[in-house]
């Protein structure tokens, strides 16, 4: 076989796998609802002790590229983040990079009911320059509201569906 040939099929392949390999590390909208889900059942059962796992950028509640994080919309602050200059932070203070008011749209996801909601915004993609839309599902958690995000473009309506 012609050398070039080889050489451009192996190079080929090795994107190919590179490929996959990046897209294996970005979460999947399913994998959010399940963490949600999961976690809402952790902080019912765990309250206040519970809350800690989930400041832990390196522990069960962070996984790929994304993470859990706790809200107590009772009082307007995110309770638990992996991130220590966002824990802490009031929601009213949450916006999305295109100016959408974060905090209290995730609050209102949480309070649509047992199975929570979407929200929809614009945020920084790690490794990508500029903002991209990310999905967040919420859940009520007793006292608390946990969510996570995706970087997804799945319709939200598409999205509610696998909550039902």
């Amino acid at each position: 076989m012609n050398k070039k040939l080889v050489l451009g099929m192996a190079a080929f392949c090795t994107m190919g796998l590179s490929a996959g390999a990046w897209a294996a590390d970005a979460a999947t909208a399913d994998e959010v609802v399940a963490k949600v889900k999961a976690a809402a059942a952790d902080v019912k059962a765990g309250g206040d002790a519970a809350l800690a796992a989930y400041n832990d950028p390196k522990g069960k509640w962070a996984w790929k590229d994304s993470y859990v994080f706790v809200m107590d919309c009772k009082t307007g602050v995110m309770t638990a983040h992996p991130n220590d200059k966002v824990k802490g932070t009031k929601l009213a203070d949450l916006k999305g990079k295109a100016g959408e008011n974060l905090g209290p749209s995730l609050c209102a996801a949480a309070a649509k009911g047992a199975n929570g909601g979407w929200v929809e915004y614009q945020w920084t993609k790690p490794g990508a320059e500029g903002n991209h839309r990310k999905v967040s599902y919420v859940l009520p958690a007793g006292n608390y509201a946990v969510g996570a995000g995706v970087y997804d473009d799945t319709p939200v309506a598409a999205l509610e569906a696998k909550t039902k």
